[in-house]
C-alpha cells in the first residue's frame, strides 16, 4: 500500500514528538504539536463539509505555521488541497471558486477579510479558531490504497481564457518525497528554508520535502524584504542548512556576492534554484565566492509534473566557458524524459525538441477542461503510460544531460512564475478603451524579464492608469506589465495577426550610471535607483511601480539604502514610500530617531 505523504509525515509525531518540526516569526510547533493542530483542522473541515470524493477545499494563508497546518489538515479530511495566493483580485478568486465549487474555503486571521463577500455558498473557516475542535485527523472516507485520489488542485496561467486548475494526485506527491528528494541529502537533523509565497506548486514542495524527513522547517521571515545582507543574516541566525530559492532570488544574491558586501553561512549546505534559466555569470560568481562544499542544484519541473523532474548538481570540475547556460540535467528517479519532434518521434542526440514527461509524478489533467487535457497530456509513443508535453524545446547532449534552447510557445517565467502571455492579451481585450493587445516579455535593465504591454487605443489619450488599474483587479501581481506602450498601430503579418517578432525588440535599456555617488542624501539615493533601474538619470517624483519596480528591484534597493545609510529599510517601506522624495525623507527621519535613541 502506498503511504501518503500526510501520514508520513503525522508518523513522526508518535517517533519524534519532541522535535521541532515548523519556525514561524521565532515560534516553533513541535512534530507533536502540528500533529494536534492538523488534527483540529481536518475535525472541523469534515463536521462542517458534507461526505463525498475528491472535495475542493480553498486554501488561502500567509506564509506561517498556519498555512502548513492548513495544507496537511485539508489531506487529514481527505479533501482537495486548491492553494490560493493571498492578495489574489476578487474577480479572478470569484472565477476560479465558479469553475471549482469548492466545499469550504479555509484561510487565517490575516486573509479571512479577503474572503468575506466574495463567495457565500461554501463554509467558512479561520485556521486559529479550528485549534479547539478536538477529533483524529483522518476523515472517515476510506483511503485508496493506491494513491490515486486527487492531492492537490495548483492554478497555473492558461494558453488562453482563464488560468488552468492542474490535478495532482497523491501518488505524484508521494513519488516526490521517495523518488526526487534523494538527490538533496535531507536529514533529520537538518533545517530547510520555505522562501516561496503559498498560493503555487513550489510551496508543496518545499512544506513536504523537509517535513517527510523528519527534519525541520524554517519559514523566511520579513528579513528577506530588507535586502540580502538581512536575508544570509537570518539564515545564519536560524542555522538553516537546505535552501530553495527563485533563480531571481539567487540572481540578487550572486549580485551582492560580487560586491563583497556578502558571504553565504557556514551553515548553508545545499542550495536548489529553479523557476526559470540561471545565467552562466552568476554562476561564475557563485563558484568564485561560496565554497566548493556547498552543493548547487539547478531543478527544473512543472506543475503538471509535480513541481521538480529534472536536477543538475554543479560540476566545479567543468568549466562555465563549456555550458550555454546551466543544464537542466537529468531525470529525477522514477520520471521519464523524452526529447521528441513534432511527429512526436525522439530527436537525434544534440538536436533540439520538445521536452516531454512521464512517470507517476504526471498530473491526471485540467479541472473541467478534457480538450486541454488532451492535447497536453498525451500516450507515451515508446511504451506505456502518458507524457506531459512541456513545450519547452531542449537538446540532449551525449552524456545525457538536458540543456534548455525556448520555447515552443510564447509562455515565459516571471520572477519564477509560469505566464502565458495570451492569458493577459485576455483580460486587456476586455477593457473598453484597448483595440488591440501584444504582450511580451522583454529583459529589463536589472537583467530580470518583465512584462511589456503594446496597445492600440480607440482614442488619442496618452494616459493608461486605467488600464493598469484594471490589470490589478483582475490578475495577480506578477502577470500585470510593468510597462505599457500605447502604438498608433500595431504592427501586422500578412495574415492580419500582430507581428510579435518586431515589438520583442523593443528599446535598448539605457547604459548603467558611473559608479561615482554624491555625498547629498537625495542626489545619493537618486544614484541608486538609477543604478538599480539602469538608467540615466531620474526625476525625484518617479513613481517606483512606474519605473517598473518589483519586489526583487525593491529589495535590491533597499539593501543599497541600508548599506550606504546605516538605516534599516525593508520592501514594505519602499512600496509605501515609492519617490525618491519621500524615500530621503524616510531616511531622514531614521537618522533622527536614532540619533535620539544614543
Amino acid at each position: 500500500m502506498l503511504e501518503r505523504v500526510d501520514l508520513t509525515i503525522a508518523a513522526h509525531a508518535v517517533t519524534q514528538p519532541d522535535s521541532k518540526a515548523v519556525s514561524s516569526g521565532g515560534r516553533w510547533l513541535t512534530y507533536g504539536e502540528l500533529h494536534d493542530r492538523v488534527g483540529g483542522v481536518a475535525a472541523a473541515l469534515t463536521s462542517c463539509i458534507e461526505a463525498g470524493e475528491e472535495r475542493p477545499v480553498v486554501v488561502i494563508t500567509g506564509r506561517s505555521e498556519w498555512a502548513v497546518v492548513a495544507m496537511l489538515g485539508v489531506w487529514g479530511a481527505n479533501c482537495v488541497y486548491v492553494p490560493l495566493a493571498a492578495g489574489t483580485p476578487r474577480e479572478r478568486l470569484r472565477d476560479i471558486f465558479e469553475r471549482v465549487q469548492p466545499a469550504a474555503l479555509l484561510t487565517d486571521r490575516e486573509n479571512a477579510e479577503q474572503l468575506k463577500g466574495v463567495w457565500d455558498e461554501s463554509p467558512l473557516l479561520e485556521i486559529e479558531q479550528t485549534l479547539d475542535a478536538g477529533g483524529s485527523p483522518l476523515a472517515a472516507a476510506p483511503l485508496d490504497p493506491r494513491g490515486s485520489q486527487l492531492a492537490c488542485l495548483v492554478h497555473t496561467s492558461g494558453s488562453s481564457g482563464p488560468s488552468k486548475g492542474v490535478m495532482i494526485d497523491h501518488r505524484a506527491l508521494h513519488n516526490l518525497v521517495t523518488n526526487v528528494v534523494e538527490p538533496y541529502t535531507l536529514g533529520a537533523g537538518d533545517r530547510a528554508l520555505h522562501f516561496g509565497a503559498f498560493g503555487w506548486d513550489s510551496s508543496i514542495e518545499e512544506v513536504i520535502l523537509p517535513l517527510s524527513k523528519g527534519a525541520s522547517l524554517v519559514m523566511r521571515t520579513d528579513e528577506a524584504d530588507y535586502g540580502v545582507p538581512h536575508f544570509l543574516h537570518q539564515l545564519e541566525t536560524q542555522s538553516v542548512s537546505h535552501l530553495y530559492l527563485p533563480t531571481s532570488y539567487w540572481h540578487e544574491i550572486c549580485l551582492e556576492l560580487s560586491r563583497g558586501t556578502v558571504r553565504i553561512p557556514s551553515c548553508v549546505r545545499s542550495v536548489l534554484i529553479g523557476g526559470e534559466a540561471a545565467s552562466l555569470a552568476d554562476l561564475a560568481t557563485w563558484r568564485t565566492y561560496v565554497p566548493g562544499d556547498v552543493d548547487l542544484w539547478n531543478c527544473y519541473g512543472l506543475t503538471e509534473t509535480c513541481v521538480t523532474s529534472t536536477v543538475y548538481l554543479d560540476d566545479r570540475g567543468l568549466p562555465v566557458e563549456r555550458f550555454q547556460g546551466i543544464p537542466l540535467g537529468s531525470a529525477c528517479p522514477s520520471v521519464t524524459v523524452a526529447v521528441l519532434d513534432e511527429e512526436m518521434r525522439r530527436v537525434p542526440v544534440g538536436e533540439a525538441g520538445e521536452l516531454c514527461i512521464g512517470g507517476p509524478g504526471v498530473a491526471r489533467g485540467y479541472w473541467g477542461d478534457p480538450v486541454a487535457t488532451a492535447r497536453s497530456f498525451v500516450p507515451d509513443p515508446g511504451g506505456q503510460g502518458r507524457l506531459y508535453r512541456s513545450g519547452d524545446l531542449v537538446r540532449q547532449d551525449e552524456s545525457g544531460l538536458l540543456h534548455f534552447v525556448g520555447r515552443v510557445d510564447r509562455q515565459v517565467k516571471i520572477r519564477g512564475f509560469r505566464v502565458n502571455p495570451v492569458e493577459v492579451e485576455g483580460v486587456l481585450s476586455r477593457h473598453p478603451r484597448i483595440r488591440k493587445a501584444c504582450v511580451l516579455a522583454r529583459t529589463e535593465s536589472s537583467g530580470l524579464t518583465g512584462l511589456v504591454a503594446c496597445l492600440e487605443l480607440v482614442d488619442d489619450r496618452d494616459d493608461t492608469e486605467d488600464v493598469t488599474a484594471f490589470l490589478k483587479s483582475r490578475l495577480p501581481e506578477f502577470m500585470v506589465p510593468r510597462t505599457l506602450e500605447v502604438h498608433d498601430a500595431l504592427p501586422l503579418l500578412p495574415n492580419g495577426k500582430i507581428d510579435v517578432n518586431s515589438l520583442t525588440a523593443g528599446p535598448t535599456p539605457a547604459d548603467s550610471p558611473a559608479s561615482h555617488r554624491p555625498t547629498h542624501t537625495a542626489e545619493s539615493v537618486q544614484a541608486i535607483w538609477c543604478e538599480v533601474f539602469g538608467v540615466e538619470s531620474c526625476d525625484p517624483h518617479d513613481d517606483f511601480i512606474d519605473l517598473g519596480g518589483n519586489s526583487l528591484s525593491g529589495m535590491r534597493i533597499a539593501a543599497r539604502l541600508n548599506e550606504s545609510f546605516d538605516v534599516e529599510i525593508r520592501l514594505r517601506d519602499i512600496l509605501d514610500a515609492r519617490t525618491i522624495s519621500a524615500i530621503t525623507d524616510l531616511i531622514s527621519k531614521l537618522r533622527k530617531d536614532d540619533l535620539r535613541g544614543e
